[in-house]
């Protein structure tokens, strides 16, 4: 097992075993009382195994994730900013500032985690969750007034108390973005824990309160752009120097491109892995950027197999957020535990300091192709702004809801403020610059972080607040027509900055416009020019193979959808000869992976059984539904 669960109660009934009818297996419990009961893997809790104490025995800690550092100044004091000392334990250092600051200490905290705080004098038992949400939490309330929570999805209808059944509007969302927004889940009356906030369930009478100290303000700074590369080359080399003090091995995902370029340029020592399907273009790139670095390069190669076995191998790490392919690492984890101690990515750098998530216009060019124009696009209402979710939605399934009226019932607003499927944002700006990553869980690319953090210590640099801080800062001209990442790896490391990128073929030291045409005129190039063939139709020269020759090329989808074809009849609006048809389409030249993909994951997953199974109240020989037997025929724990 490596998630947390837990069960909050008010009335103080939580004698003998809480977890003894959850699992199949010992879940390893931490901790019990008549009111609490946690249950945790040592590599998903950064604490002992009793919670760590403060004022005496009154005050517990759960860290799940880390905690960098601490900033004075968020809670009105001076000092500024003071990092963890690496051999300070995690968990201990917030008991730390907790006697200190009390609760409100909370508000500096820069890391990325969850924190558990039970208050036995107050009665009070508190989830803390950091500023974009990147350890999620799922929980529900049960008829009896329980609160069970999980850091996996997968667990939470498991529990005996727990009822549940898939929402119509929230699965059709997922089918149709490959995610949920906000706090919504496809199963009814289960959530995410707000970002930013404090959590506090009363143990005393049951009620529920939460607390938003941190949400995304947008305020573009007044300076020119070599400000701002000069403060982020700063910031970035700072972070990494405080994160790499602490004698571990530390490895770099690393790319033909910028992002995981940086990384490394940030580095004195590093292996990098390098994950391809074969030695194409981007593997060759990434290996020349490793050379000139002198680290050690491992290429971590893929094939088409290791992702068909994802579907079986990811299957419990599904949190109907991204596809089971988005685990990437996890078919790897020996080969990288057994290299490094530590793990640093480029993630959701694409996603604070360029363009990824500013809308911008594309221009159609005909047979040529198309291009996007590095401009802003006006979203000026809440209509422009569910016009442009709807753009990207994969919306082939009649499943008896309709997505637009899905979309306006869960983004409105709030007097001043916008409230997108639960999740509150000042104003349409903050909305639309930073709804793809805030909470993290709104990027589909959450299910590899997750899947990082959990194989072993791992941080991604731009999640540090410091670096949040200045892209909440940058002026969205900067963002579309410059290229900061790339202009940093040209301070730290101009020599890695000379190597071309792998999508573009120019180097990142050259400027904005000739890094914008040399990308349209290299895929120019591999369209219309080139007559260079891969080994195989779903082979590339980029990071990732082509999913839709995959699809045509290998028989999986064909047996997953036939074997489970009761499981399609019994989601919301679905049926199994509407699945095939689709199938069927794609197989024919039509694209229909975004459809695929997510319908494979959610038919793959665990809890899809389990809440259809208990849907139907009966076992495959037609006797009522018993729930241990369910649990062992759907759960392995181990």
């Amino acid at each position: 097992m490596r998630y947390t669960h837990g069960v909050i109660c008010a009335d103080g009934s939580l004698s003998g075993d809480p977890f003894d009818d959850w699992f199949s297996s010992d879940p390893g419990i931490q901790y019990l009382t008549d009111d609490v009961a946690i249950a945790t893997e040592p590599r998903e809790c950064r604490s002992s195994s009793q919670p760590v104490a403060a004022e005496g025995e009154a005050v517990g800690f759960w860290l799940l994730g880390d905690v960098y550092g601490y900033d004075a100044s968020a809670v009105g004091r001076s000092g500024g900013y003071e990092s963890r000392p690496s051999d300070v334990d995690p968990a201990q250092y917030c008991a730390s500032l907790y006697e200190r600051e009390g609760r409100r200490f909370v508000c500096g905290l820069n890391g990325n985690f969850t924190l558990l705080i039970y208050d036995r004098e107050r009665q009070q038992f508190t989830l803390c969750t950091d500023r974009f949400g990147t350890v999620p939490v799922y929980w529900t309330r049960t008829h009896d007034g329980q609160v069970v929570f999980s850091t996996n999805i997968q667990f939470l209808p498991s529990h005996p108390a727990v009822e549940t059944s898939f929402d119509p509007a929230y699965l059709h969302e997922y089918l149709a973005f490959r995610r949920t927004f906000g706090v919504r889940t496809p199963l009814e009356g289960v959530e995410k824990l707000e970002p930013g906030t404090l959590t506090t369930v009363s143990l005393a009478d049951g009620t529920l309160t939460t607390d938003q100290y941190w949400r995304p303000r947008y305020r573009p700074r007044d300076e020119s752009f070599e400000w701002f590369v000069d403060e982020f080359a700063r910031r970035f080399r700072t972070v990494l120097d405080e994160w790499t003090d602490d004698g571990r091995e530390h490895g770099v995902l690393l790319s033909g491109g910028s992002d995981s370029r940086l990384v490394l340029a940030g580095l004195d020592d590093a292996t990098c892995f390098h994950m391809n399907d074969w030695m194409n273009r981007e593997a060759r790139t990434a290996e020349r950027v490793a050379f000139e670095a002198d680290a050690e390069f491992e290429l971590l190669e893929r094939g088409a197999q290791y992702r068909i076995d994802a579907l079986e191998r990811n299957r419990w790490a599904g949190s109907f957020n991204g596809w089971f392919s988005q685990p990437y690492t996890s078919g790897f984890e020996d080969e990288i535990t057994g290299q490094v101690d530590a793990l640093v990515s480029g993630l959701y750098a694409d996603s604070l300091f360029d363009g990824f998530s500013v809308p911008s216009p594309t221009v159609s060019l005909g047979s040529l192709g198309s291009v996007t124009v590095p401009i802003e696009r006006s979203i000026e209402t809440i209509d422009d702004y569910v016009d442009l979710l709807l753009e990207s939605a994969h919306d082939e399934f009649d499943v008896g809801t309709d997505l637009r009226s899905v979309l306006e019932a869960n983004i409105y607003r709030d007097g001043e403020g916008i409230v997108h499927h639960g999740v509150t944002y000042d104003s349409l700006d903050e909305l639309v610059y930073y709804g793809d990553c805030y909470p993290l869980s709104n990027d589909d690319d959450m299910r590899f972080h997750t899947d990082l953090r959990r194989m072993l210590p791992y941080r991604s640099p731009f999640l540090d607040n410091r670096l949040i801080e200045l892209s909440l800062s940058l002026p969205i001209r900067y963002r579309l027509r410059r290229n900061l990442v790339g202009q940093a790896v040209d301070r730290l490391s101009p020599d890695l900055a000379a190597i071309p990128h792998a999508s573009t073929g120019v180097s990142l030291s050259q400027p904005f416009p000739v890094e914008y045409a040399g990308k349209h005129l290299l895929e120019f190039w591999q369209k219309h020019v080139t007559n260079r063939t891969p080994p195989k139709p779903y082979l590339t020269d980029g990071p990732w193979l082509d999913d839709a020759e995959l699809l045509r090329s290998h028989e999986f989808p064909a047996t997953v959808l036939r074997q489970r074809a009761d499981l399609a009849d019994g989601l919301p609006g679905l049926d199994a000869d509407a699945v095939h048809e689709l199938y069927r389409e794609h197989q024919h030249g039509e694209n229909r992976v975004g459809e695929l993909y997510t319908l494979l994951t959610v038919l793959t997953m665990p809890v899809t059984e389990h809440v259809l199974a208990r849907d139907s109240a009966v076992l495959d020989d037609g006797q009522p539904i018993d729930t241990r037997s369910l649990q062992k025929r759907v759960i392995n724990v181990a």
